[in-house]
């Protein structure tokens, strides 16, 4: 999750996949994604973002991730005075320094009387991260909660369930290595980001980047050893 305010517009916009547009007031709280949409880059010319840790954004706004998840709300829903008053602190400050302050500050407010990151999720979180994690029912054993209970609760701080955490927690580590500009052998890949094969690859990347791999790769500017896009990864 994220919070993103613009110094510039009162008015963010993004694009569906079927060209629909949105619009938003700033600062907005944006909630877990695991499904792609498409911004004019132009509009975040003048735009600062506090990301949060998995399940930190519960210590600080009192909503259910999962309420957020693939969307994203005004803060002024929450905090109508906060949101001006985090605005008008922030088009006022000189620098980015000072501008840093102020985010501290909010936050700081925030988490005066924030409840603690519950510890089941800081440790499943943890788990989770961690390349050759454990299994999401090891999770579970190891907190002793039951199934329904750890699914709930994690989605409650997360936004998103354990496996689909999981999910687009590889799919993103897979961006990472492609996107370094070294010649990339997309079944080689698949194996060690832990894909059971091309296929599961391409579904994941139809599913959280709305493209194939290969129609990605062109994105990507050219570097030396540019990605070697393979038609068997279309």
């Amino acid at each position: 999750m994220e919070l993103v305010i613009h110094l510039k517009e009162r008015r963010l916009h993004f694009f569906e996949r079927d060209g629909k547009r949105h619009s938003i007031r700033v600062p907005l709280l944006a909630g877990p994604y695991s499904r792609s949409f498409y911004i004019d880059p132009s509009e975040f010319s003048a735009v600062i973002g506090i990301r949060f840790h998995p399940g930190a954004a519960r210590m600080v706004f009192p909503v259910a991730a999962y309420a957020l998840h693939n969307t994203d709300i005004p803060l002024a829903e929450l905090y109508p005075e906060e949101a001006d008053r985090l605005l008008n602190e922030l088009c006022s400050a000189s620098g980015e320094r000072s501008q840093v302050l102020v985010i501290e500050r909010f936050l700081q407010r925030r988490l005066a009387n924030a409840a603690p990151l519950h510890p089941a999720i800081r440790y499943a979180v943890k788990q989770l991260s961690q390349d050759g994690a454990a299994t999401v029912r090891d999770i579970q054993s190891d907190l002793g909660l039951s199934h329904t209970r750890f699914i709930q609760l994690f989605r409650e701080h997360v936004g998103l369930t354990p496996k689909l955490f999981c999910r687009v927690r590889r799919f993103r580590n897979m961006l990472s290595r492609i996107e370094k500009g070294m010649p990339v052998n997309w079944a080689d890949l698949a194996a060690d980001c832990g894909y059971f094969d091309q296929a599961h690859l391409i579904r994941d990347f139809r599913a959280f980047a709305g493209v194939t791999p290969v129609e990605y790769n062109r994105t990507i500017p050219d570097s030396e050893g540019k990605l070697a896009a393979k038609s068997n990864a279309s």
